[in-house]
């Protein structure tokens, strides 16, 4: 009797252990994380992969090591989802519409002037959307983790000052390899170009394009003051980069590594969130101060543009996605 007794609680506490995660032998598991993006070291994004490094190697002792690859050293962002997907990386900080070729809605959330100012991108994220998507991100083989920051998108120009749509006729824009961004510059009378990122400073030095659209935190840490004279702070488009792992890698670490790896993922993507809004206004002064003319143009006539956008969105992600994001949308601006 006395036997069966052991038996049992042993086998309910085996139950226990299992039902928590990975067993204490495999929570001392060492883990090996390779981390790449492709922005700049002394961009937002690398200071926070830096800070979430330092935080998840300290917290796991050591168990689990951070490698980081920046400045796209190992490819540019779709090269690096693709990375993600198939193992070859573990870590990835890509922008919404850099993952709409695998998960069809997220070309939806850069589609132009959905939201007016942070507050409104917030709204968005707090309203549910995420939870809604993320069976979609795990059916890729990418685990969420947290949202980062990216920001605002704007227009810099070698040629003139952008100040409306009429502008923008004759003149050539790189855009990432997104379809919203290259559909709003085609939108607004100009030519979209997609030109690898890393290629971009010598497109832009050669004229091979007059301009290009990116976040003033971007603008200023790749020098594009050397080749763009103007800015036009238009914030057309809003994006986050999203922190996403690779899920199989994910669920081979135990539930304590798991539980860390989520909570320095979403404090290293709320520093860099309060990094990228403190510093907006002062990094648009020094650009100033290498020469640039800035200009805040009045937004309407850009918005009206750009709107047939929508309906191209719409054909592009199919009427279910772009209903479902729009619901959300409707939902976070009451």
């Amino acid at each position: 009797m006395k036997k069966s007794i052991m038996l049992l609680c042993l086998i309910m506490i085996a139950a226990v252990v299992f039902a928590g995660g990975k067993s204490d032998a495999s929570e001392e598991k060492a883990v090996e994380l390779r981390f790449a993006h492709y922005l700049a070291e002394d961009h937002a994004a690398h200071i926070a992969a830096l800070a979430f490094k330092a935080a998840v190697e300290e917290r796991t002792n050591g168990k689990v090591t951070v490698t980081i690859f920046p400045n796209s050293e190992l490819g540019n962002s779709q090269d690096l989802v693709e990375q993600t997907i198939n193992g070859a990386i573990d870590l990835v900080i890509p922008t919404e519409p850099a993952i709409g070729k695998w998960v069809n809605i997220f070309n939806m959330v850069g589609a132009p002037f959905a939201f007016k100012d942070y507050a409104a991108a917030d709204a968005f994220y707090n309203s549910g959307f995420m939870k809604e998507v993320e069976p979609e991100i795990e059916a890729t083989g990418l685990k969420f983790l947290a949202r980062w920051e990216y920001g605002f998108r704007n227009y810099t120009s070698s040629k003139r000052q952008l100040n409306s749509p009429a502008d923008f006729v004759g003149l050539k824009i790189r855009t990432p390899p997104d379809f919203v961004n290259s559909a709003t510059v085609n939108a607004l009378g100009g030519t979209a170009q997609t030109i690898a990122w890393t290629e971009l400073p010598m497109a832009l030095k050669q004229g091979v394009v007059d301009g290009q659209e990116n976040p003033i935190a971007t603008i200023l840490s790749a020098k594009m003051y050397e080749t763009q004279k103007y800015l036009s702070v238009v914030n057309y488009t809003y994006n986050s980069t999203l922190l996403l792992m690779n899920k199989a890698k994910y669920d081979s670490m135990s539930s304590s590594q798991q539980k860390i790896l989520m909570e320095e993922a979403v404090k290293a993507g709320l520093a860099m969130q309060k990094s990228v809004r403190d510093k907006e206004a002062e990094q648009i002064k020094e650009l100033e101060s290498h020469g640039m003319q800035v200009a805040y143009p009045d937004t309407a006539p850009f918005a009206a543009a750009a709107a047939p956008v929508y309906d191209e969105l719409k054909a592009k992600v199919g009427v279910e996605s772009y209903d479902l994001f729009m619901k959300y949308l409707e939902k976070s601006r009451k």
